[in-house]
Parts: C-alpha cells; structure tokens; sequence
C-alpha cells in the first residue's frame, strides 16, 4: 500500500484536530516498521489509547492512505485501500462483520479499541500489531500551530497530553488558554451531585470503608500519581428487595464525582434478537469508555444467566452461552475511570466467571435495617425536621421493613402534613404505621415452641453453644410474611464440614416443625413456603449433599453448588434427598418427643418475657 506525502498529509489531517491528533500517533506507531510514505506490505493493526475513539483513527488512517471523500456525500471512495474497525458499531437490520481471518481481503489497516476485539490468529497474520500512544506534548503544539493559534508553553502541552480526550481537544481549540484553564477543564468530567453522597445516607456500614478507600485511590488516578490498574474496582451488591442497591450506586457515584450509566439486563434484552441485544450492551460500555469517569450500575445482574459446565445443544443455553462470554469481554475491557456496580437479589445465579477476581472484586450484602438504622433512615428522609431519638420506638414498629418501605412512609406522612398545611409532626409518622394484629394466646404458644424446638435440638447436636429465642406479639397482615419468632445462634466452628455436621443442619432446620407436632400433633405452615425458610434451607443442604459434595449413597459430582441451583436431580437422586429429609425429620421428631414437657416450659417462659437466651450448660434466662 502506498502513502500519501506528508504535505498532503497535514492538509488532510488539519481538518480536525481529533484526527490530526490520532494521525500523529498513527505515525509514530509505526516508526519502528520504517517511514510510512514507502508503504507496507500486509495489513497493519493499530490499538487506539484506552478512552480515545475509534472513529478519528479510522478517518486518520484514511488520510495518510491518500484516500479521497466524495465531495457530495463526504464517503470514503478510494476502491483499493481499505480500512477497517476491527469491532465495527453494531446496526439493528445490518449484519454484524467484526474482523476474522476470513474477511480481511483488500485489508491495509485494522483499527481496534481494544486488543481484545482483535482475534488471535488476525494478529499473527498482520505485519504488525502496535499499540498507539496517547498525543505527546509535541502534537498537542502541532495541533495548535495548524489551526493558526499560539502553541503552549512546554509546562503546559504536558499537563495537558495528560488529559482525557476531549479536555484536550478543548484546550486546542480555545484561542486565549491560560495555565489557570487547566483546573477548568479538569472539572469537565466531574459531575454535579444529583443526590446525597453515599456518605451521607445511612446504613451501607459494611461497603463504606471500601467505598473511601476507592474515592482515595479515584482522586490520586486523576492526579495522575496512580495507574488505574491499581484503582480499578468492580462490586457485586445483593441483598432483599429495597434494601437500598439503587441508592448505593447513585450515592457511590456522587461520592465519586463521576456520572451515573444505569441499564439492566432486561433493558438490554429488550432490544431484539441476539445480535440486537449484544448491540445494546457495546452501546452501554462505549457510552463509559471514554475516559471521563463513570459508574456502571447493571441491575439484575443474575438475569445475563449463567454458562453450563458441561455442552447443551439446547437453543436457549447456547444463547446465554454467547451472552454470557461477550459480556464477559466487555466487562473485561472496561476503560479508564470506569467503576462497575451490578446488583442482584440472587447472587448464587450469577456465572463465576464474572466474580472472577479482576472483574468483580468484591461482593457485599446489604441486609435489612436493624431498628437504630431504621431510625436513621427515617430521619434522612424527613430531612432532619424530627429529632432522631423521637424515632426509636417508630422504628421498632417497623420491624422487617426494607429501605424503600421506610422512604415511602416519610413520603406519605410528608403528603399528609402538606396537606394540612404545616411542617411534618411525630404523629404523621405514627398515622402511616401498619395496623398489627395481636396474635392469640394458643399461637403466640405455638410460635415459642416452634423456636424452642430450633434451640434445644441446635445445643444437643453441637450445632451452637448458645441461642437467643424472641417472639412477636402481633403482626402486620398486609405484610409479605408474618415473621412470629426468631432463634439467634452462636455457631460452633464448622470450618471443614462433614457428613454428620451437614446432616445435624438438616435436622436443625426441621426442629422447629418437630416441636409443633410434639405438642400439638399437628405443622404450621411457618417452616415453608419461601426461599430461605427451614424446608427450603434443609432441602438445599440434602441435594448438595447428594448432588455435589458425593455424600449421597454413590459418590457423584452433577456439578458446583451454584450449577446445581434450582434445577432437577435426576429422579434416582431426588429419591435420595427425600430419604434424608425424612431420616432427619424422624431423628429430630424422635428427639424432642423426650423432651415435650421441657418444651412445653421453655414455651411458656418465651411467652412471659417475649426473648429467653439457652447456653450450652442447658441454663435458660429472659434476654
């Protein structure tokens, strides 16, 4: 291929400063190939700088070839050089030709964002593979003498060849730039806070101290004293339902200083077909590639579905199976300043690929609030306006609730004082409190016993050395479960789990149920029905016995605990969890048939004081 002399060059190139800017790093690419205006044979693959776009570097490249536009349409029309982005965007209607060996007929220049978008065996076949500096001091003054402004001061080009993209192309084309404009254009990638700082809210205790320490780092990376290699943060937040996942991203970011990207996998879904769907998501990391600084909060992160252990030919596992490894590559490839959130009720869904170290780093739980930060987070949505301490006994009525709850109760006392015309009172609080139904004396009996069953069989088979009985004497009816009773344990080490200790959870799980039929002769329905329940719990434990750990009667392995998740055994497998829980469930309802009397007075006693602790020793006390 032939060059274009380098008079016509910067005719070309001082069009736009941008591609000026890339043709000059371009060139000096190449340098070590020899003078470009000889030509090269093959084809060329360039890596643009992380945070610059493809687009001048194609444009770039299409001047130095000597490519001429059509002055009417301004296409490219020179038929024999050809250049080419190696990830091209993706249309909806068009169909998607990213490079591959089998396409690179007439190629003379292959232009990637992202080396990964360049596959192997095209990088073995091209002449050469050079990664492109960002523009020097010296290009930045060239870029300044060719749109007839003064050039700046050595210091100056410096600072500024430092800078984002765009910071420096707007640095160029100011005619009267000072030293002091540096701060200015520092600040364009800094965004306004559109809410409160995550340090501001309450709750998040356990993400806080990571969150300074990723806010330090973030501000050193834009100083410049830190390589975004050490900086780089990913993190996975899962929790309940309203437990404050959206509010965490948004508050992060405005901690951050930087703007906030929300999508979620439905969103990118909701686009179309496959290829629409993996357009939708380069369209949501190109949107934060480009070195300014973001927060990418992916909602519902357990939706992108997980790729199998072992090959389907089932149509819909090789779809997430494509999904699934280019969200990975994306992901893989986020640019500079760029944090990622992802969120999800149900982090045991998530593929492990992606919370791989160096993609997703660190996983918190948000749990829901106890009652001192459910004071608080009434406080921070009535603004302040009531004493915090005026709140306590509020927030212990609003047991259960998750954030969003607390915040749309605020709302509506706020509403109802608005209306009346005046400033927000206690008592419009208290008016938004949910009605509670008391429970009855025969099942406020029937809670403690329940929870007491839990307790004496957890301290006989070893399973804790303490545990903290509460009941409830009422509930919400309109709530999504009425939770009566709680049994708290101090767990006795289980670092390296066996069959007996996996077996002694099961039957700690089913104790509960087993004390009712002891002294009622009959279940409620409170030990099922949810995820997280004691069914559900000691369910789990008998299939990853059977189906992973190889506890079962054959030692098989199906898959990991998380590739096993909700789906099926094979029947003769099922069959063998069943037996367990039904071993378990007559150990335990055997165990407490010796202790009814025993059960029947430690009931009793919850029932007087509403919260007993039992040790080890067998000694009770109200806690």
């Amino acid at each position: 291929m032939e060059f274009a002399d380098p008079k016509t060059r910067a005719e070309k190139l001082s069009k736009e400063a941008a591609v000026l800017l890339a043709g000059c790093g371009l060139v000096r690419a190449a340098g070590n190939i020899g003078r470009l205006r000889y030509g090269v044979r093959g084809f060329l693959v360039f890596v643009v700088p992380p945070g610059y776009r493809v687009d001048e570097y194609e444009a770039a490249a299409l001047a130095l070839l000597g490519v001429k536009r059509d002055r009417w349409t301004g296409d490219w029309v020179h038929k024999d050089v050809r250049v080419r982005l190696a990830n091209p965007p993706r249309i909806k209607g068009v169909a998607h030709t990213p490079a591959s060996i089998f396409n690179l007929k007439g190629v003379d220049v292959l232009i990637a964002g992202n080396i990964d978008d360049v596959p192997k065996d095209v990088r073995f076949a091209a002449t050469a593979v050079m990664f492109v500096d960002p523009p020097t001091a010296q290009h930045v003054n060239a870029a300044r003498r060719l749109f007839g402004k003064k050039p700046f001061s050595v210091e100056v080009a410096s600072e500024l060849a430092k800078r984002p993209q765009n910071a420096m192309l707007a640095a160029i084309l100011k005619p009267n730039f000072t030293e002091d404009c540096i701060q200015v254009i520092d600040g364009f990638n800094s965004v306004d806070a559109i809410g409160p700082s995550l340090f501001e809210l309450p709750g998040y205790d356990g993400v806080k101290p990571w969150a300074r320490d990723l806010v330090d780092n973030v501000s050193r990376w834009r100083e410049k004293k830190l390589d975004w290699k050490l900086t780089r943060a990913g993190v996975l937040i899962s929790g309940p339902p309203g437990t404050g996942k959206t509010l965490f991203a948004s508050g992060l970011a405005s901690a951050l200083g930087m703007r906030l990207e929300t999508t979620t996998i439905g969103a990118w879904q909701s686009a179309g077909a496959l290829d629409d769907m993996l357009a939708a998501m380069r369209k949501t990391f190109d949107n934060v590639n480009d070195g300014r600084g973001a927060v990418l909060f992916v909602d519902e992160l357990d939706a992108i579905g997980k790729r199998l252990a072992k090959p389907s030919e089932h149509h819909n596992d090789q779809y997430w199976q494509v999904v699934v490894t280019y969200f990975l590559t994306l992901l893989s490839t986020l640019g500079e300043g760029v944090v990622f959130v992802g969120a999800t009720n149900y982090p045991d869904w998530i593929d492990s690929a992606i919370l791989r170290a160096g993609r997703i780093d660190e996983h918190f739980v948000l749990s829901l609030p106890d009652s001192q930060t459910r004071a608080e987070i009434l406080s921070h949505h009535a603004g302040g306006a009531l004493p915090l301490e005026s709140l306590t006994d509020i927030a212990l009525e609003l047991e259960g609730k998750p954030g969003a709850d607390l915040a749309r109760l605020v709302q509506r006392a706020q509403r109802a004082a608005r209306n009346d015309n005046r400033e927000l009172e206690l008592r419009d609080l208290e008016a938004q409190l949910p009605e509670k139904v008391p429970y009855t004396a025969q099942q406020m009996l029937r809670l403690a016993a329940h929870e007491a069953g839990h307790a004496l069989v957890s301290l006989a088979l070893g399973h804790a050395t303490a545990a903290t009985i509460e009941i409830r004497d009422s509930f919400d009816p309109n709530g999504e479960g009425s939770v009566g009773g709680s049994t708290v344990y101090n767990l006795a080490p289980d670092h390296f789990p066996t069959e007996t200790t996996l077996l002694n959870r099961i039957a700690v799980s089913l104790a509960g149920m087993a004390a009712e039929f002891v002294v009622f002769g009959d279940r409620s329905i409170g030990a099922g029905g949810s995820i997280g329940s004691d069914v559900e719990r000691a369910t789990a434990v008998a299939r990853r016995m059977v189906g992973s750990y190889g506890l079962g009667k054959s030692p098989v392995f199906m898959g990991t605990v998380r590739d096993l998740g909700d789906k099926p055994l094979p029947d003769k497998m099922e069959a063998e969890v069943a037996q367990i829980l039904e071993g378990q469930w007559k150990r335990v309802r055997d165990m407490l048939m010796e202790d009814r009397e025993r059960i029947l007075g430690l009931a009793g006693d919850i029932v007087t004081h509403g919260s007993v602790k039992l040790e080890r020793s067998g000694t009770a006390k109200a806690a």
